[in-house]
């Protein structure tokens, strides 16, 4: 019996320094390098608004949906990823930094992809201003995780916005969609913010391509 409980303290001391910690880890993300546009003189724009309006409702049987442990305004701000560790239980989170949020990062993102693409972006806008485009941005998804059912499950990254814009000329929507998939052999923070980042850099090609067809026509 002794043995026994001796080979039970030593498999939980493993797991607790191979896996994923528990607990809230501040871990910053990239934006993607910024590229030079040819006409600087495009239209002005405007994000008026970033709304993040993700659900977090995720358990250990869906481990795909937004969840914490403490689900606090500031949490759910700031969260991106929820870890697992070597016995495939769910077990801390990653953060961006106090002074930032998931909100604030797709906005630098979008921005970025609109000046990138030829568009004058502004921080405000006056009512009377019709040359204006005014976006609002509905971020849907923005969530990495990986699934419980193996320990070296791929680790996902999910991200999922919708762009509005007004002008003179009406209203109009882009749907921006991606799913990173990043393979493991064991999980780490680090791959988690790698997989993030490469679905943010993603997000930004694909709002590339979309502008230029859709806000400019």
């Amino acid at each position: 019996m002794k043995h026994i409980f001796s080979a039970i303290a030593l498999l939980l001391s493993f797991a607790g320094l191979n896996g994923c910690s528990s607990g809230e880890h501040t871990v910053n993300l990239a934006t993607p390098t910024e590229v030079v546009s040819e006409n600087v003189n495009g239209p002005k724009v405007c994000i008026a608004d970033v709304s993040d309006n993700r659900l977090f409702i995720g358990s250990e049987s869906q481990p795909n949906l937004p969840s914490g442990e403490i689900l606090s305004n500031d949490y759910k701000a700031r969260a991106y990823a929820r870890l697992k560790n070597t016995l495939g239980q769910q077990s801390g989170s990653l953060l961006l930094p106090e002074d930032s949020s998931v909100a604030a990062l797709v906005k630098k993102t979008i921005a970025q992809a609109f000046a990138d693409s030829g568009f004058q972006v502004v921080e405000n806008a006056a009512a009377e201003d019709t040359d204006t485009i005014i976006i609002a941005i509905d971020i849907k998804q923005f969530w990495t995780w990986s699934p419980l059912d193996k320990i070296n499950a791929d680790i996902y990254s999910d991200i999922e916005l919708d762009v509005y814009s007004q002008d003179a000329n009406g209203q109009k929507k882009l749907n921006l969609k991606n799913r990173q998939t990043q393979k493991v052999l064991t999980d780490t923070k680090t791959l988690y913010r790698k997989a993030t980042e490469a679905s943010v850099a993603n997000i930004y090609h694909l709002a590339c391509q979309k502008i230029k067809t859709i806000f400019k026509n």
